[in-house]
C-alpha cells in the first residue's frame, strides 16, 4: 500500500517540479539515462550524476573484542552468508532462498544464511512456497540491526549476497566492499556500475548462477583475496565529502550559468 501510494504521489509531483529545475541530480549513470529516456530530455547538462558515499566506519576490523561483542549481540553463527533481504520484491528474496536451498542440497550445511529486517512468518511462507521449509533451522534472522553494528557483521560473513533485481545505487554493495567482504551482486541496473568490477555479477533471475558464484568464491582463495583488495579500493572512491563537494560545485555552476529547464 505504501509503495503504491508513493508511486502515485511521485507521478503527480515530479513532472511540475522538473519543469522548474535548472539541474536534476541523480545517484548513478544508470538512473540518469533512465530518467533522461523516460522524460525524453536532451543530454545537455540538466541531468547530473553525483554518487552517494560510504561512511568511514565501514572498514576491516581487527579488534576481536568488537567482533565478538556483535556476534553475541545478534547471535551470529560461526560460518554464514549475509543477505539483507526484505519484503520489497526488488530485493529478490525468493530467488536468494532458492539459490541457498540449491547450494545446501548440493554441498551440505557448510554455512548458515543470516538475514535482517525479516519476520519469521514471512520467511516460513516463502520457504513453503519454494518447497524448502527444511532450511528454516539454517536461516538466522537478526531482527533490526543498528547501522553502526553492520561493519562487524560484514567483517564476519564469508560472502555478502546482494542479487537485487534493480537498484538506483546499491549502497550495501560498497559497505560490504569497504569491510573487505567478497560480494556477489547482479548484472542489472546500477550494480555493475557501482561495484566497478570488484564483485561477481550474476543474473538475478537465475538461482543456478548464484549457486555457481557462491561455490566459485568459496573454493578459490585467490579470487577471494583479489575481490577483497579490489573491493576496498573501489569503495574508497565513494565518500560523502566528495558527494558534498560535487553538489556544491553544481550549485555554484547553476548560479553562474543557469540553464532553462526543458519542458516535459
Amino acid at each position: 500500500m505504501y509503495q503504491r501510494f508513493g508511486n502515485l504521489y511521485r507521478r503527480w509531483l515530479i513532472p511540475p517540479v522538473l519543469n522548474k529545475c535548472s539541474r536534476l541530480i541523480t545517484v548513478s549513470k544508470f538512473e540518469k539515462e533512465r530518467i533522461r529516456n523516460f522524460f525524453d530530455w536532451p543530454d545537455d547538462g540538466h541531468l547530473v550524476t553525483v554518487y552517494n558515499g560510504v561512511n568511514d566506519y565501514f572498514k576491516p576490523i581487527a579488534n576481536d573484542m568488537v567482533l565478538s561483542d556483535i556476534k553475541k549481540k545478534y547471535r551470529l553463527p560461526d560460518k554464514f552468508f549475509f543477505f539483507p533481504g526484505n519484503t520489497d520484491p526488488k530485493k529478490n528474496t525468493k530467488n536468494v532462498l532458492r539459490a541457498y536451498a540449491g547450494y545446501i542440497r548440493k554441498n551440505g550445511p557448510t554455512h548458515k544464511l543470516v538475514m535482517m529486517d525479516y519476520k519469521q512468518e514471512d520467511l516460513i511462507g516463502l520457504l513453503n512456497e519454494i518447497d524448502a521449509i527444511e532450511l528454516l533451522h539454517l536461516i538466522h534472522l537478526t531482527g533490526y540491526v543498528v547501522n553502526a553494528d553492520l561493519p562487524a557483521i560484514y567483517n564476519q560473513c564469508d560472502l555478502f549476497l546482494y542479487p537485487s533485481l534493480r537498484e538506483s545505487f546499491g549502497l550495501p554493495i560498497l559497505e560490504a566492499m569497504a569491510c573487505g567482504t567478497p560480494v556477489i551482486t547482479s548484472n542489472t541496473s546500477s550494480m555493475p556500475e557501482i561495484s566497478g568490477g570488484a564483485s561477481l555479477l550474476t543474473n538475478p533471475y537465475d538461482p543456478n548462477e548464484l549457486i555457481s558464484a557462491i561455490e566459485r568464491l568459496l573454493s578459490d582463495q585467490n579470487l577471494r583475496a583479489e575481490l577483497r583488495n579490489a573491493g576496498i579500493s573501489q569503495a574508497a572512491k565513494f565518500s560523502w565529502e566528495k558527494m558534498a563537494v560535487k553538489v556544491l560545485d553544481i550549485y555554484k555552476d547553476v548560479l553562474n550559468h543557469p540553464l532553462n529547464s526543458p519542458s516535459i
